[in-house]
């Protein structure tokens, strides 16, 4: 039996770095523009420094999150998305009303 090397797949997407593409870089401008404007609100309200910078911190890496790939191949965005259309579709249940279900 021959040996032979199994091709990693190709991405056709062009990537930053290894994961990180176009969609994860604008998801994260997406979580810092969110995190500057709670920033300016959070230093309108007389908050510390550093907890206004927790919030910026803190939206950046939920825009991260968002968008980077899990090991199921999809983003955390996907799944919700699907888990919402999935919650929008009609559903068929079995009943079978000669069974007691003690």
């Amino acid at each position: 039996m021959n040996r032979y090397l199994i091709p990693r797949r190709i991405t056709q997407r062009w990537e930053i770095l290894p994961g990180w593409g176009w969609r994860e870089l604008g998801s994260a401008g997406v979580g810092l523009g969110i995190g500057a404007l709670l920033f300016a609100v959070a230093s309108l309200a007389g908050l510390p420094l550093w907890l206004r910078a927790l919030l910026v911190i803190v939206a950046a890496g939920c825009g991260v999150g968002l968008a980077m790939p899990m090991a199921t191949g999809g983003s955390m965005l996907d799944m919700l998305l699907d888990a919402r259309a999935y919650g929008r579709t009609r559903h068929q249940y079995l009943y079978d009303f000669g069974r007691d279900d003690v």
